[in-house]
């Protein structure tokens, strides 16, 4: 009787030593491999997510655009870049990087404007010109950090770091203000300390 308790207590020994080990080296290999398993799906997600969106990003690009438009009184506003991107919630919008735009009015009379970006409505023409911002009309500069050009309504405005040069004057101020057709130039300014006049 003994000797089949004994017996009996070996093989239960043995037992829970196989389980021990078979649970300690073969569990937590399938553990590894199953946390491996959830994990690749979600990595081959994101490529797939980027693959997407880079693929929506070329296939929404533009290169060497050109878009022209003449108002009711003969002028022709022209605007042209190195590279745009269509916006894909607004169709009508494009991004637009190295920027020239000119207005050449029916007498031949020209006024360019050169920016490394641009938003670009090609619904109404609107453009909003950011970063190195320069108009050129005749021996007048203007220079700033965005300029809105509302075509429509025929007027063009200047804004943020506002420099003017002329043959014989710099001003530098807040806001300006051109009319497009009667080409008058308004300085504005939040504070009147912002605007300052250099005659040379």
């Amino acid at each position: 009787m003994y000797k089949t308790l004994i017996q009996l207590i070996l093989v239960l020994m043995l037992i829970l030593i196989f389980f021990f080990i078979s649970n300690t080296y073969f569990y937590n290999e399938d553990k590894v491999n199953e946390i491996n398993n959830t994990t690749s799906p979600n990595i081959q997600k994101n490529n797939s997510l980027n693959k997407d969106l880079n693929k929506e990003s070329m296939d929404n690009q533009i290169v060497n655009l050109l878009y022209e438009k003449f108002d009711t009184n003969g002028n022709k506003y022209l605007i042209k870049a190195k590279r745009g991107i269509l916006d894909s919630k607004s169709p009508n919008i494009i991004y637009m990087s190295a920027v020239e735009a000119s207005l050449i009015y029916f007498n031949n009379e020209r006024i360019t404007i050169n920016s490394k970006d641009a938003i670009f409505n090609k619904q109404n023409f609107k453009t909003t010109f950011s970063k190195d911002v320069k108009l050129i009309y005749q021996e007048q500069i203007l220079e700033s950090n965005i300029l809105e050009f509302l075509i429509d309504k025929n007027i063009a405005i200047f804004k943020d770091n506002v420099k003017y040069y002329s043959q014989d004057i710099e001003a530098f101020a807040d806001i300006v203000v051109i009319n497009l057709l009667t080409k008058e130039i308004d300085i504005k300014s939040k504070t009147q300390k912002k605007i300052k006049i250099k005659k040379n």
